[in-house]
């Protein structure tokens, strides 16, 4: 009997840099990543840059970057989504997807 493998849970950090209103731009970021499933956090660092952490499913992490480089109300002030340090990990360590203040 073949046991179903789990798929691998990934961890990232990412940097999202463009000219996006914050309140609009964090709350669609937080709504796209609860509805993949993705945990973590996104922080703004200055005006044109936004910093976080993501926990999910490779490919889950893929479409999170997808949704927010195509999203029709932010593509214009988007420049750029850079996803560094990508590995695997053995459990979350985050418990949802939120924002975070300094």
């Amino acid at each position: 009997m073949a046991t179903e493998k789990k798929p691998e849970i990934m961890n990232c950090d990412f940097e999202i840099r463009g000219d996006m209103p914050k309140e609009a731009f964090q709350l669609f970021a937080i709504a796209q990543a609860q509805i993949l499933g993705l945990r973590g956090y996104i922080t703004q660092v200055s005006a044109d840059l936004y910093r976080g952490s993501l926990q999910g499913e490779g490919k889950v992490i893929e479409a999170f970057k997808q949704l927010i480089m195509h999203a029709a109300e932010f593509v214009a002030a988007l420049k750029e989504f850079v996803i560094k340090n990508l590995k695997a990990i053995k459990e979350y360590t985050y418990k949802t997807f939120e924002i975070k203040t300094d």
